[in-house]
């Protein structure tokens, strides 16, 4: 093991690594910017849940290996992104964990290793034929299919670009298993919806219903106009005043079928390039209050055009209301007032006052109480 020049022994390296993650080389250990730290293990891999690295660049973690790599005699590390079976995870199967394998490639490149188990594929021209269209919009190169296990399981090894996250690793698997099990999708849940959308494949989702997490737009708000940033604002809020989230998805059209509910009828992409996603972020960020925790807002390229799609995750019980700043009055929005829209079914509605004074009195109430705990 090299020795510290400066003689520092026990001390992290002073070569700054990055922001979020840093390695000592004599405690073999890698410590995280909120002080949680793991060691190499026997296989010289460092085991890290992924919720504690989701941010971190890829980059990052490249140079990383990269250092490591020169400090310990045996140069094969590489990173374990763990996670526990993930709610866009839909098959039936054991309560495993899942691993996305982040390792350095000649040096300078990083390659991505995972398993998709129980597809519905069984050669690897079907697999490549599959994940074609998708792999070449993400801007992935597959090194290496492995069909392998009992469990019809089938190992991939990408290599991805370096101005990724960890999470965004993540969604690109989970996007794989969506494309590749796409007879068990729950689509039941907004997660599972929205990842068959990232996945580039939202005509599975066609005959299905609007629903309480589920709303479709044939064309854009048109967010140039105070009006449809207020509407935006509004089913967003709505959506986050619910106890699952729910799911926006602009590029898709419904019709009434016989029953009078409205079904997902035929994809309507917008053109391509037309889908300013900033300006919608801004809108949510001057109209609603608080901040909805884990939204994602992602423009998703096919062929005929684009789709948006907005993921609203359940939120905590104890942030909501979601309040719209702003009402509309006549047919203007005006900033004196404020709007708290609520989901029901299909449709979003005004929270009554009678809601708003309950939630209000338990909100009193919940503070009363911690005021009143000893310390």
């Amino acid at each position: 093991m090299r020795q510290d020049p400066q003689g520092t022994e026990n001390s992290f390296r002073r070569r700054k690594l990055g922001e979020q993650m840093k390695f000592d080389a004599d405690k073999r250990c890698l410590t995280l910017i909120d002080g949680w730290s793991v060691p190499l293990n026997d296989l010289n891999e460092f085991e890290v849940p992924r919720d504690r690295v989701g941010n971190v660049a890829l980059l990052e973690i490249r140079d990383l290996l990269k250092e490591v790599r020169r400090e310990v005699s045996n140069g094969a590390v590489v990173v374990l992104a763990v996670a526990p079976m993930s709610e866009i995870r839909v098959y039936d199967g054991p309560d495993e964990r899942r691993y996305e394998l982040l390792e350095l490639v000649d040096g300078d490149d990083l390659s991505l290793t995972l398993s998709v188990d129980y597809v519905r594929v069984r050669t690897e021209g079907d697999v490549r034929e599959r994940l074609r269209d998708h792999i070449a919009r993400v801007g992935v190169k597959l090194s290496l299919i492995r069909f392998c296990g009992p469990a019809n399981s089938i190992e991939f090894r990408f290599l991805v670009p370096l101005r990724w996250t960890v999470m965004q690793c993540a969604a690109f698997a989970d996007s794989l298993t969506m494309i590749l099990q796409n007879d068990r999708v729950n689509l039941k849940t907004p997660s599972g919806a929205y990842a068959l959308i990232s996945a580039g494949i939202p005509a599975l989702l066609l005959g299905k219903a609007e629903s309480e997490w589920l709303e479709v737009k044939r064309d854009n708000y048109g967010i140039a106009a105070e009006s449809q940033k207020y509407e935006f604002a509004c089913d967003v809020a709505s959506f986050a005043n619910s106890e699952v989230g729910g799911l926006i998805v602009i590029g898709i059209a419904s019709e009434k079928d016989l029953s009078g509910n409205d079904v997902l009828a035929r994809i309507t992409p917008c053109r391509k390039g037309s889908i300013n996603a900033q300006r919608y972020m801004q809108a949510l960020q001057e109209r609603v209050v608080p901040s909805v925790e884990g939204l994602r807002l992602d423009v998703i390229s096919i062929d005929s055009g684009d789709i948006m799609v907005v993921y609203i995750p359940p939120q905590p019980e104890e942030v909501k209301p979601f309040i719209v700043k702003g009402a509309m009055v006549g047919s203007k929005v005006s900033g004196s007032f404020f709007s708290i829209p609520r989901r029901r079914g299909s449709d979003k509605w005004a929270m009554s006052p009678e809601a708003v004074h309950s939630m209000l009195v338990a909100a009193r109430g919940v503070l009363r109480g911690r005021a009143s705990r000893p310390d």
